[in-house]
């Protein structure tokens, strides 16, 4: 398994750029391992603070395990939303099941100050029920309601959720566990829920699209959440059709554009790297963007790709490569909780088909991007503007946008500038502050 050095030191390590800190150091060129990491301290019992609004995000997976687009989400909005107001506490209930065979070195209580992490787990019966599911991709209903029933109880002694005022569930996809665990602990505390659809399309979880539809996932979107965003007109409009219009928001996804900008800093682009982030999973296609790459390299050799990220196509991926006789001008950076860096020191960024934080980040680090034609990507891309947009699955047209691009200096310059204009409309100053109208309407109500 691989992973970067930042691995072992802590399990939790993330940097975290204040809204006004652009470190000298970091001008400088020095990489990020190099300063401004925040370290979470781990704790058995976290110390007794008084805050006024305590904000409990539930979500599956977390750094170590993950640390892709919507983790970053949560970290990035809880610290933005804290260093706002102070009196601010964010959790976050995860999981660490998963984790069993990484050993020890996973921390089950960690924080921050302003986030507090408490990974629940590991239990006989959820190892058993995560063979079932990781072996034969299925569950047996019992074991899965014995290990959410489990976990549930873990969750409720802790003594943190006794002082949440709102819950915040991320994601509705096929594995329900956790959206059901932030109902449960809702229900029990009796505080307000809100859940968060980060996806674009309603459809079948095995496509990447969530089942909103399901009567199970229809009477918890009626019965228990207070408000549900979403960042999709696409899935605003399905939410409308569903009745649930008035508890709707349509809220972007968001980018801290001073923290991600280049200007100012040392940067060694060529005109001829590539750059691609997402977590390396099945389903986002990443073998397309390598297989495009291959018909680029023959025709420009000394172009080069820069994959960063982690998951199971990691290894396949790297076999790929291999057999495409790309080694030496493929790269694999592995899991990486501060992707700057790799963005500063690139020219152009090919997004995957969920790549909608990745591609904001893109953006504000002054990238031209390229993207599928597909979900999020298609509303928020005007093509040959702020974007290019490219057939899904077509390694062909990939190719021919990149090969466009890098050849094309003036074209990637402009589609650049443009793509950095439009960051500025998802930017966290804007769109956090929205969230937090949620948070007190609902604790209000």
């Amino acid at each position: 398994m691989q992973f970067t050095d930042t691995y072992a030191i802590d399990s939790i390590k993330y940097y975290v750029s204040r809204c006004s800190a652009r470190s000298s150091k970091l001008r400088a060129g020095l990489g990020p391992s190099k300063l401004g990491w925040l370290r979470i301290k781990s704790k058995s019992r976290f110390k007794e603070e008084v805050f006024s609004t305590r904000i409990c995000h539930v979500w599956e997976r977390f750094w170590p395990l993950e640390i892709g687009g919507l983790e970053r989400y949560i970290i990035g909005l809880s610290h933005f939303l804290w260093h706002n107001d102070p009196q601010m506490c964010f959790l976050l209930i995860t999981g660490r099941m998963k984790l069993a065979l990484l050993g020890k070195r996973i921390k089950k209580y960690e924080d921050a100050g302003w986030l507090k992490v408490y990974r629940l787990g590991p239990n006989i019966v959820g190892v058993i029920d995560n063979v079932f599911l990781n072996t034969l991709h299925s569950r047996l209903k019992t074991l899965e309601n014995m290990s959410l029933t489990a976990l549930y109880h873990e969750a409720v002694r802790w003594d943190q959720m006794r002082e949440v005022d709102v819950f915040h569930v991320h994601g509705i996809w096929g594995d329900l566990q956790y959206a059901k665990m932030g109902v449960l602990l809702s229900r029990h505390f009796e505080k307000p829920l809100v859940i968060s659809l980060h996806g674009s399309f309603v459809g079948s979880p095995e496509n990447g699209g969530m089942p909103l539809e399901s009567p199970e996932i229809r009477k918890i979107l009626a019965t228990d959440a207070g408000a549900i965003i979403t960042y999709s007109p696409e899935v605003l409009g399905t939410l409308k059709k569903m009745g649930f219009e008035r508890k709707s928001h349509y809220i972007p996804n968001f980018v801290d554009t001073a923290s991600f900008s280049r200007r100012g800093i040392p940067c060694q682009r060529k005109g001829t790297r590539i750059v691609s982030v997402s977590r390396l999973v099945t389903g986002l296609d990443q073998d397309i963007i390598i297989r495009a790459f291959g018909r680029v390299h023959a025709i420009i050799p000394q172009a080069t790709l820069q994959i960063v990220g982690y998951g199971e196509m990691y290894e396949p991926l790297k076999r790929l490569v291999t057999q495409l006789k790309l080694s030496g001008q493929v790269s694999f950076v592995g899991r990486q909780t501060d992707v700057r860096s790799f963005l500063w020191n690139s020219d152009i960024f090919v997004a995957t088909n969920f790549g909608y934080m990745a591609t904001l980040e893109a953006w504000a680090a002054g990238l031209a991007v390229i993207a599928p034609d597909f979900g999020i990507m298609k509303d928020i891309i005007v093509d040959g503007e702020n974007g290019i947009l490219v057939p899904p699955n077509d390694p062909g047209k990939l190719a021919i946008a990149i090969v466009r691009l890098l050849k094309d200096s003036k074209l990637r310059e402009t589609i650049a500038s443009n793509g950095e204009k439009a960051a500025e409309e998802y930017d966290i100053r804007e769109v956090a502050s929205r969230i937090a109208r949620i948070y007190d309407s609902l604790r209000s109500s």
